[in-house]
């Protein structure tokens, strides 16, 4: 099962968007509207993070979590506090009541990312340094001097996945030509350092290896981290209204 998020607003576009975003970074999302339906759902559908926005309606985001956390049962839920201010008073309340991160919007792609990571998987190693974009197109890996074609799953600042059914042995060293809409394309040096054969859950990763970057330039790595968050959230940040989500 998909690792479950809360996201509590007063903003039905805020909770779409956001929520959106959620999906697409493999997290399942439970929109809610006002605190007092957080304080009931969440021992219903017992979340992984709870996404708490300060200025809820019929009961404040604050008055909230000093609930989840003055409730045993839900005491070590992570909550990461979201807000509109950058007030000093508000943050070190929602510090002293034991939220796990505050955020201000509009919140950024990587910085949403990089919290959830931390918050989540921090503890237990398991955390991904790089937002991830499903990346359904073709790709050249030289491979021995040889070129093959091939399609790609998914793309990160770090690295990328690409299906084989023969898949190249793991630390064997690539160049991967990644072509970027409206940008040409980018020749970037890897190793592989993960297969998938044919056995197993194929549904869940088809046959391939996953391949890191090595060696990028401060260039190249702000292109493939601009690319996939552009990949990610670029409907969104076209697409919204009052600002949820920025770069």
């Amino acid at each position: 099962m998909r690792n479950r998020i809360l996201v509590a607003d007063a903003s039905q576009s805020f909770l779409v968007n956001v929520g959106i975003l959620l999906s697409r970074m493999g997290f399942k999302v439970i929109p809610v509207e006002n605190g007092v339906e957080v304080l009931k759902l969440i021992k219903l559908s017992g979340p992984d993070i709870v996404m708490l926005d300060t200025n809820l309606a019929v009961m404040d985001g604050i008055t909230v979590l000093k609930h989840i956390k003055g409730d045993r049962q839900t005491a070590k839920i992570p909550v990461i506090m979201t807000s509109d201010h950058s007030s000093s008073g508000t943050l070190k309340k929602c510090k002293s009541l034991g939220c796990s991160a505050y955020l201000l919007k509009p919140l950024s792609v990587a910085g949403l990312h990089e919290i959830i990571q931390k918050t989540m998987f921090s503890d237990v190693g398991t955390n991904r340094r790089h937002v991830r974009a499903a990346f359904i197109r073709k790709v050249v890996i030289t491979y021995k001097r040889r070129q093959y074609e091939l399609y790609a799953e998914t793309l990160s600042q770090g690295g990328i996945y690409v299906r084989r059914m023969d898949p190249f042995p793991e630390g064997a060293e690539v160049d991967v030509e990644l072509p970027l809409k409206g940008e040409g394309s980018l020749s970037l040096k890897g190793v592989v350092i993960y297969t998938k054969g044919l056995f197993g859950d194929v549904f869940k990763v088809p046959p391939g290896m996953a391949i890191e970057f090595k060696g990028l330039t401060k260039r190249e790595s702000k292109t493939l981290r601009d690319y996939v968050e552009n990949l990610i959230a670029e409907d969104i940040l076209e697409n919204q209204g009052a600002s949820s989500i920025t770069r």
